[in-house]
């Protein structure tokens, strides 16, 4: 043989050759099935790779939900527990992992809600929050409002007007910050609101205390001068004597009033100095002028008990009746068609006129004349003698115009009744 190939072909017979093609087919059928064995295995060992981590990942979520229960709504935490509860079922009951694939998804989708909760009741909270800043502001804004209302406005424009007009533009402003909605800018203005009511109050509350005690003191003072007129008035010697000056003091008591209802208190206290000082000085005048009457009414008695005694009806009446600085007129008369007129006044000479005595010219001593009465003058002289003896009056020595000084008195006719005859008591 050459050193080239050498080939022939070899045919089974038909019988061999289907049965080798048989047992082919047998082995190629149990090669099929443990494929199929071996795949199914492969696929659900992958099956239970990825439904545990489904049930990993909706473990998380829960605790996620579970953790976050104080950040979102009771009624939202319970609805995602019962979500993540259904899909631990649904993942448990999962038959392929298409299945699972949309499980998982669920599962996400639950830590997106739980997410979106907690974004939903942080904003809810956020809200609230502002909402209650915003109550809490407008409250406050309220309770100023009270406080204000609680000043009488009369009061406030009287006593701080100017602190009344800065809180009301104050309160404007807060009003117009809480209207925007946004507790932050209503911060500022609200304490300056705040600041500006209480110094407010504070400045009409001090002013009016300090206009209530000068208002009372000024009160006092006017009822004291009051008191003072009162007590003037009730001294019937002082308005005897003094009635035109309590008049005088009765205008300063009127001046008082009108400078109270004017808000003048500082002027009463002056108007009370003064009416004091009157008051001291007018009852010192009113007792001395009474004093002076009493001793014109005591002469006046005197000589009329006098000359009543002497045998003379006397009657007796004050000059001008409706003056208490009047002299006393003595009218005193006898049977015999003789009489005395006797003028006794406060202070100064007493008077006599005399009607019924018989009067002449007697020569004068170093020459002239004089008019003379000698019986009218025993008359009086001896009247002078008991008003001393028995009532202590002191007269002096009787004179008249034209009387002769130094001529002695005689038993003779007449005192002259054209001229009065005047004699000082002591």
């Amino acid at each position: 043989m050459s050193g080239s190939p050498k080939y022939s072909q070899a045919e089974l017979e038909r019988q061999r050759q289907a049965e080798l093609e048989e047992k082919r087919r047998r082995e190629a059928e149990r090669e099929a099935q443990r494929r199929r064995e071996a795949e199914a295995r492969a696929r659900q060992q992958r099956l239970e790779q990825r439904r545990s981590q489904v049930q990993h990942q909706a473990q998380q979520v829960l605790a996620e939900v579970q953790q976050a229960q104080a950040l979102i709504y009771a009624d939202a935490a319970q609805s995602l527990q019962q979500t993540c509860q259904q899909h631990f079922t649904a993942i448990a009951q999962a038959t392929d992992e298409t299945r699972l694939q949309r499980l998982a998804e669920q599962v996400t989708q639950v830590s997106a809600d739980l997410q979106r909760e907690i974004s939903r009741k942080r904003r809810d909270d956020a809200e609230k929050q502002r909402r209650a800043e915003l109550d809490r502001q407008q409250f406050e804004l309220s309770e100023l409002d009270r406080q204000v209302q609680q000043i009488p406005p009369a009061d406030a424009a009287k006593f701080d007007a100017t602190g009344q007009a800065q809180v009301q533009q104050a309160l404007q402003t807060v009003r117009q910050a809480i209207a925007r909605g946004n507790p932050a800018a209503v911060r500022s203005p609200l304490q300056q609101a705040i600041a500006a009511v209480n110094q407010h109050s504070q400045q009409v509350s001090q002013r009016r205390a300090a206009w209530q005690r000068r208002k009372a003191e000024a009160e006092q003072q006017q009822g004291e001068l009051a008191a003072l007129i009162a007590g003037l008035e009730a001294d019937p010697v002082v308005m005897r004597w003094q009635a035109a000056e309590v008049a005088t003091l009765q205008q300063q008591a009127q001046a008082a009033q009108q400078a109270i209802a004017a808000e003048q208190f500082e002027q009463v206290a002056p108007l009370l100095q003064a009416a004091q000082g009157q008051a001291e000085s007018m009852v010192a005048i009113a007792n001395a002028a009474q004093l002076k009457a009493d001793q014109r009414d005591y002469i006046a008695n005197s000589i009329a008990q006098t000359l009543e005694e002497m045998g003379f009806v006397t009657y007796r009446k004050p000059e001008h009746a409706d003056h208490p600085a009047t002299a006393i007129l003595i009218e005193a008369g006898t049977n015999s068609g003789k009489g005395i007129c006797v003028s006794v006044p406060v202070e100064g000479e007493v008077l006599y006129d005399v009607e019924g005595y018989a009067k002449q010219t007697a020569a004068a001593v170093g020459g002239g004349t004089a008019a003379v009465c000698d019986e009218a003058e025993q008359v009086i002289t001896e009247m002078h003698q008991v008003l001393a003896d028995q009532f202590g009056v002191q007269m002096s020595e009787l004179t008249w115009e034209g009387k002769d000084p130094n001529r002695q008195l005689r038993k003779a006719d007449d005192l002259p009744s054209s001229q009065p005859a005047r004699s000082r008591t002591h």
